[in-house]
């Protein structure tokens, strides 16, 4: 038999299936491609916005680096 889910692990499958549920929103009214683009802006948003709260330099310059990255690998040739 499973044990029950603490308390920590409820709420982390909560949240994940909250965030699918979002993911799927945004690509059922968007389509694939930019549906699944407008969902990562929400969560670069929704993560810069705690991480700037925080205080967290490091996360933000992480957020940047991968915003750039993602930025670059789709207007290069």
């Amino acid at each position: 038999m499973n044990r029950p889910l603490t308390s920590e692990e409820l709420r982390s499958q909560n949240s994940r299936q909250y965030l699918m549920k979002q993911r799927d929103d945004y690509i059922r009214r968007h389509g694939e491609d930019l549906g699944a683009f407008y969902f990562l802006l929400m969560l670069l948003q929704t993560h810069g916005r705690k991480a700037h709260k925080r205080g967290d330099v490091q996360t933000l310059r992480i957020i940047a680096h991968e915003l750039h990255g993602i930025y670059l690998k789709h207007t290069q040739p």
